[in-house]
């Protein structure tokens, strides 16, 4: 039988926007889907307003690729709680790297403004 090998955080960037923004509040604490997406939208950026057919199967894709996992509401509602894994952590830390790469490839070219106090 051959060795399962696991997964390199890597494979699974680039990232989604919503997906993205999913990780990071989640990193906050375990909420269910509405919070998410109200979370998410009192943020700003360019999510914008939430569908949750959108929300929900990006929220099933995340749990199948093993970022997030769903848990039993502890205060007995029929909500399911989401919360990011470990390796959804790891994930979302590659796809902050891969964007702050970026973003200091547009800001040596003039596109953004360079950080002041660096250095």
């Amino acid at each position: 039988m051959a060795k399962q090998r696991r997964s390199d955080p890597r494979d699974h960037i680039p990232m989604h926007p919503l997906e993205f923004q999913t990780l990071l509040v989640l990193l906050e604490g375990n909420l269910h889907g509405y919070g998410i997406a109200k979370e998410i939208e009192a943020r700003g950026g360019e999510v914008g307003k939430i569908l949750p057919t959108n929300l929900y199967r990006r929220l099933r894709d995340l749990a199948a690729k093993g970022l997030i996992s769903e848990m039993e509401d502890p205060a007995g509602t029929r909500k399911k709680l989401f919360l990011i894994t470990g390796f959804g952590r790891q994930v979302a830390r590659a796809e902050a790297e891969r964007m702050e790469t970026l973003v200091g490839f547009a800001r040596s070219r003039d596109l953004l403004p360079s950080r002041t106090g660096e250095g």
